[in-house]
């Protein structure tokens, strides 16, 4: 397998997209953006917002264990070309799960000075699929990349965005980057090591998803009633404190549609949630709707996602939002907003539902598997998958907003919503949003299926 010439785009790829392509504001306001589906992702200054990131991610609690296990790279210093591709990785002995093994590592490298080309360290390493795989660089590592055992790249980064995990999460923080990979297959995967000339550091991972050993299967509560919110949990600059939020029926009317079609629509948006996050995956998940049962939110293992409020309520503008980006989904009592100024405005905006409802259309059904899609992509969020890219022809439900948002809504060819050509939106295979720094290919069926386990 002769990849060198992949992990060497790799390594430019993340130089490139780490590099702002818009002025860096100093304190950018808003809900930050890799959590968030916008209405329109391109007033966004992804460039301000990654230094905020970088700098929290510093500050927030390390999960590295310095007892655990040693590897030291057996290139010797200042030499290249025995550890460059996954032909000659190098592996890490009893590392990963099983009998026997130690589910943490840590890597001592060093990268030798070049004049022609950036030196690249391999290792090896066995998953199980279904492990959740982490690992970060301190030192002169600055960039790692995770690849399958058919040396498709899974994850490169040369960023640390490990403050959007929940505290919960014991994935490591605080590094010069931090890639993070949930195995479709068992096998060989491989992790490349790239950055400077000099010593470096790469603390290891690889966890089960906890919901494997529970009983209980992940639940999730659609609050329809409207809700008071500290926002405090949430990534938004500045802070909105304390929030109420109006009811999902007070917008019924500008759908056209009656208080007497509630519980349809929101019947319809539980429907929409079930098919793409547990049916389309085989995870368990239970979703449950304020109109057909008590509210649970605040019992173990119980999520919830808010569906009502606008923007001026909430104090920030968006559509919808997460608390976090949990891979391996740790943290099972989280809460999402999703937001219905934006889609309940008059017909013109991209993002208003509105657009595409004509009197052909069927109101209920429309406006249901619209909002699903939303609430079911900030699901998504929390129990493990980052932004997909929006821009290119591969849809899919974890894609950011903004461009390409009719398709998401599942409008057909047709241009109408509710009629009998709307499309499926789906989980699936897509290359990560590269506006947000990441490279290679996320597979956001297998993060949700082992979330949910």
């Amino acid at each position: 397998m002769n990849v060198a010439p992949f992990l060497v785009a790799a390594a430019v790829g993340l130089s490139v997209v780490s590099a702002p392509g818009t002025a860096v504001a100093a304190e950018p306001a808003g809900p930050n953006p890799y959590l968030s589906w916008p209405a329109n992702s391109s007033t966004v200054d992804l460039a301000a917002w990654r230094k905020i990131m970088v700098k929290e991610s510093s500050t927030r609690r390390s999960t590295v264990d310095n007892s655990a296990p040693v590897v030291t790279e057996t290139e010797p210093a200042g030499v290249r070309g025995a550890n460059d591709t996954p032909a000659q990785a190098e592996p890490l002995p009893r590392f990963g799960t099983g009998a026997h093994r130690t589910p943490v590592a840590r890597i001592l490298g060093g990268l030798s000075p070049s004049a022609d080309a950036q030196d690249v360290d391999v290792y090896r390493l066995d998953l199980r699929a279904g492990d959740v795989f982490a690992a970060m660089a301190t030192g002169a590592a600055r960039q790692v990349t995770i690849l399958d055992p058919a040396g498709v790249r899974r994850q490169g980064s040369a960023q640390d965005f490990s403050a959007l995990y929940p505290e919960a999460s014991p994935l490591p923080r605080g590094g010069n980057a931090i890639a993070d990979h949930v195995a479709a297959v068992t096998g060989t995967h491989y992790l490349a090591v790239a950055g400077d000339a000099g010593d470096y550091e790469v603390d290891l991972q690889v966890h089960r998803p906890p919901l494997e050993r529970e009983r209980t299967p992940q639940t999730v509560f659609l609050d329809f009633d409207g809700a008071t919110v500290d926002l405090a949990r949430f990534e938004i600059e500045p802070n909105p404190g304390v929030r109420t939020l109006s009811p999902f029926s007070s917008f019924l009317g500008q759908w056209g549609l009656s208080q007497a079609d509630e519980r349809a629509v929101a019947r319809q948006i539980v429907r929409t949630v079930r098919e793409n996050l547990a049916a389309d995956t085989g995870g368990r998940l239970v979703v449950l709707s304020s109109l057909d049962h008590r509210d649970v939110f605040g019992r173990e293992n119980v999520s919830r996602v808010v569906i009502g409020g606008t923007t001026e309520e909430a104090g920030f503008a968006t559509v919808g939002i997460a608390e976090s980006i949990d891979p391996g989904n740790f943290a099972h009592e989280e809460t999402a907003l999703v937001l219905q100024d934006f889609l309940a405005q008059p017909a013109g905006p991209v993002v208003s539902i509105n657009t595409y409802l004509t009197p052909e259309s069927d109101r209920v059904a429309f406006v249901g598997t619209a909002i699903g899609n939303v609430v079911a992509h900030e699901i998504g969020h929390y129990v493990g998958s980052w932004h997909t890219d929006n821009t290119n022809t591969e849809l899919n439900l974890m894609d950011a907003g903004g461009a390409g948002i009719a398709d998401f809504f599942g409008v057909g060819p047709d241009g109408v919503g509710g009629t009998a050509d709307d499309t499926d939106t789906d989980l699936g295979t897509d290359v990560f949003r590269p506006l947000e720094g990441f490279t290679g290919l996320e597979d956001t069926v297998t993060r949700t299926a082992y979330g949910l386990s």
